[in-house]
C-alpha cells in the first residue's frame, strides 16, 4: 500500500508542476507560488513513502 501510495503522490507532484507550466500569463505567477511549493512537498512525501515501502514490503528470503 505505501508503494502504491508514494507513486500516486509521485504522479501528483509531476502534474503540479506540469499545470504551472501550462497556465497562462496573468495568473502564472499565483499559479507557481502555490503549485510549485505543492510539487515539492509531494516529491518528497512520495519519495518517502516508495523508499519505506520499499524497504519494508519486500518479501525476504526463507531461511535453509
Amino acid at each position: 500500500m505505501k508503494l502504491l501510495s508514494g507513486s500516486v503522490l509521485l504522479l501528483a507532484a509531476e502534474q503540479a508542476y506540469a499545470h504551472v507550466q501550462l497556465v497562462q500569463f496573468p495568473n502564472h505567477e499565483s499559479a507557481a507560488a502555490v503549485l510549485v511549493p505543492a510539487s515539492v512537498v509531494l516529491l518528497i512525501l512520495g519519495t518517502v513513502l516508495m523508499v519505506w515501502g520499499l524497504l519494508t514490503e519486500t518479501k525476504s528470503a526463507p531461511k535453509a
